[in-house]
């Protein structure tokens, strides 16, 4: 009984503390955001993996919708610790002035994964290509996940930093966005998990808070 109130004592303290940087920094600046989608994985065999995504993201304070995306793709297992991703997303986006438009995405990279002592580290990068509007973007994303999984645990906290490095332009090096990602994964079971996490975005253009729901189903 004690074990299963740890349990709970760490997810109520986990989500606290994100409530209360949400509450006492995030909200005074930047726009609040939520994203919400799910994610499908069918593990084909030991090294092939398909994923698919789907997600809806709102802004300007939940008053409108921003941005509807499908995303499937591939991870290849090369090595115990290496994974290749090349993906496809479709997307249809809230321009502004322009009006909604529907866009083209391109993924390729590869993610480097492992485990020690009930701590997963992963370092992953991933070039993406976007075309939408008449116009087209390369970026580079940069990803470094820690996360604590201990076995038995109800939830499992995490904690990434993702960069984004434009390609091809006088601004490398410039990390146009930056985001900031705490949450916790909660398993229902075997096939099913809840993604619950606070995203704070740094943008050149605009900074948002992101509360975040995802549903994970594996095949």
């Amino acid at each position: 009984m004690n074990q299963k109130q740890n349990r709970w004592g760490t997810l109520l303290l986990v989500l606290g503390m994100c409530l209360v940087s949400f509450s006492a920094y995030a909200v005074p600046e930047g726009e609040f955001a939520t994203w919400t989608g799910v994610r499908v994985d069918w593990q084909f065999n030991p090294k092939v993996k398909f994923r698919g995504t789907f997600q809806a993201r709102t802004q300007n304070g939940l008053k409108e919708m921003e941005r509807e995306r499908l995303n499937a793709g591939l991870n290849y297992r090369v090595l115990p610790l290496l994974q290749l991703k090349g993906y496809y997303e479709l997307q249809y986006r809230d321009r502004g002035a322009a009006g909604w438009k529907i866009g083209h995405r391109y993924q390729a990279g590869f993610i480097v994964s492992g485990t020690k002592r009930n701590i997963k580290l992963g370092w992953r990068e991933l070039w993406q290509h976007t075309f939408i509007g008449g116009t087209n973007e390369a970026q580079l994303r940069s990803r470094l996940r820690i996360a604590y999984e201990p076995v038995n645990w109800v939830v499992y906290p995490y904690f990434s930093v993702e960069a984004f490095q434009l390609v091809g332009d006088k601004a490398f090096f410039s990390l146009p966005r930056v985001r900031y990602r705490p949450g916790v994964r909660w398993p229902f079971s075997r096939k099913t998990a809840l993604d619950v996490y606070y995203c704070r975005q740094y943008d050149v253009k605009r900074c948002l808070n992101i509360l975040g729901l995802n549903l994970e189903i594996k095949l």
